[in-house]
């Protein structure tokens, strides 16, 4: 992807639109989503969410994904992952997730996580399987240590409104290496350039840097 260094990009969104001088990825849930592009500013990612793991079989997971991800506008296999807090039982999340994996190395894409509660598993599952594509942690909104333990195994991570003042992420934003973290609105009311001003104030930058960088890391990430 080939882009103009003055636009922000949402790393990970449901229903949002691009507005001037934006990238929005946007996660389509595989049991639903049609790929139906309004904008050659949009991209996708694809994957079953771990609430709904138990909705359809490994196999049409299989299936789904690889019709899928031969649109070129699929940039990653996502969101899959682990919730403790909802969500079918954790032997059913975890081998959805592994089948996720398995579908995204083929596939060369990058694999987006959501874990809630579910650090000690992720982390496992990484080393276990030893992957050669990248993970991304979307939403991320842990402890420092939680946030390094990923760094330092290969994650990206992706954080949204959770890096307003006075949050426990914000006293550590600007320590995180910049090469590895994104910014996204999820499914929250919530305007990508803020976070970016948010988080350029943080770290010490200008908004100008910061979008030239993560910019930078999608394409690292997708390994252009």
């Amino acid at each position: 992807m080939d882009f103009p260094e003055d636009y922000f990009l949402d790393f990970h969104a449901h229903e949002q639109l691009p507005a001037e001088k934006e990238i929005v990825i946007q996660s389509l849930f595989l049991q639903n989503d049609l790929i139906t592009p309004k904008s050659d500013k949009i991209f996708f990612t694809a994957g079953l969410h771990p609430w709904h793991s138990d909705k359809i079989s490994i196999e049409e997971i299989s299936d789904r994904l690889g019709l899928l991800i031969q649109n070129k506008s699929i940039i990653a296999i996502g969101e899959t992952g682990i919730d403790k807090i909802k969500g079918p039982d954790l032997d059913i999340q975890l081998q959805v997730l592994k089948a996720h994996i398995k579908i995204a190395e083929e596939a060369h894409l990058p694999v987006i996580i959501h874990s809630v509660k579910a650090h000690n598993e992720i982390l496992k599952l990484k080393v276990d399987l030893q992957p050669k594509i990248p993970w991304v942690i979307h939403h991320f909104n842990g402890s420092r240590q939680m946030a390094f333990d990923f760094i330092n195994h290969g994650f990206y991570l992706s954080l949204s409104h959770h890096i307003s003042k006075n949050s426990r992420l914000s006293e550590y934003l600007k320590d995180l290496p910049i090469e590895k973290i994104f910014f996204e609105t999820d499914d929250f009311d919530v305007d990508i350039k803020n976070l970016y001003n948010i988080a350029a104030e943080n770290i010490g930058i200008s908004i100008d840097s910061l979008k030239i960088q993560i910019l930078k890391n999608l394409k690292k990430l997708l390994n252009e």
